[in-house]
């Protein structure tokens, strides 16, 4: 269970961090706001890596975790951030909240065995999930992306995905390899790295004031509290669920897309919502 409230935590951190992110994307440029909070994040949790000490006594495989968990993280991170640029909060958080669902089934390939209560906990997910991502409001969701940006926005939605999925899988091996802290810290080399080429193309922004470094240090902390979270849950029990309780992720991000954005949602989506959270709480009893 505790696994799953860790995968929760995090998608409640990473929806308000992407929820600031679409206030701030627009001033700063989404990757290049993106790089900005890795390398700002890298100082936070810095501090805590030269407290603890672990890391200079690590050994090669665990080092090899973090760096391969920053690619996939950056992979992540690179794609989200492009499909924010061409849709809304209200679809791209949804179609890419899916995507823990692809580590509980690496780990049925690797030779997890869910109960039948467990699968229909899944199943509940992924309709709920497809649900609010195919179920918009009339003005709102899918149909107010040009038709030119509906192909590559599910490019980058499917790119961000995989690399959110990866990240899970590596960044549970990595926690417990190299630590969680020490595992968020050495990613960030790697997923800086991965994002300079989404760079291109991207324009330059104006001089930023202080409201916007402010707001680029608080998603810092939010992500390397995200992060973190799924590294530590490396260590419990249940760990191969820990995505799903991340799926939440994506009824959180329609909720607050539509309380602060004022992005509007249907009661489809609500629906929708609802069954994400409900198999949310029906894997974490089981």
């Amino acid at each position: 269970m505790f696994a799953i409230l860790l995968g929760v935590l995090a998608a409640l951190s990473w929806s308000v961090h992407d929820l600031m992110a679409r206030s701030l994307a627009a001033r700063i440029g989404p990757v290049r706001m993106s790089i900005a909070v890795m390398v700002s994040g890298g100082v936070f949790v810095f501090l805590v890596v030269l407290y603890r000490g672990q890391l200079w006594t690590a050994d090669r495989q665990g080092i090899m975790a973090g760096l391969l968990l920053g690619v996939a993280y950056g992979m992540g991170v690179g794609g989200l951030f492009k499909a924010f640029s061409l849709g809304p909060i209200s679809l791209v958080g949804p179609v890419t909240a899916a995507y823990p669902v692809l580590t509980v089934l690496w780990n049925v390939a690797m030779g997890l065995s869910p109960s039948a209560i467990q699968w229909l906990a899944i199943a509940l997910v992924i309709l709920g999930a497809t649900i609010v991502a195919r179920s918009g409001h009339a003005d709102g969701g899918i149909n107010i992306v040009p038709k030119r940006d509906v192909v590559p926005l599910f490019f980058f939605c499917i790119v961000a995905s995989i690399g959110y999925a990866a990240s899970i899988i590596i960044g549970q091996k990595a926690g417990v390899y190299l630590g969680e802290y020490e595992a968020t810290f050495v990613s960030r080399f790697t997923s800086t790295l991965v994002l300079l080429p989404f760079l291109l193309g991207e324009a330059k922004p104006s001089p930023l004031q202080a409201r916007h470094w402010l707001g680029i240090a608080a998603m810092s902390l939010l992500d390397v509290i995200g992060l973190t979270a799924i590294n530590l849950s490396g260590f419990m029990p249940g760990r191969e669920f820990a995505g799903i309780g991340i799926s939440s992720y994506g009824g959180l991000a329609v909720i607050l897309a539509a309380l602060v954005l004022k992005e509007k949602v249907s009661l489809v989506q609500c629906f929708g919502i609802i069954l994400i959270v409900g198999g949310v709480m029906a894997l974490a009893l089981s």
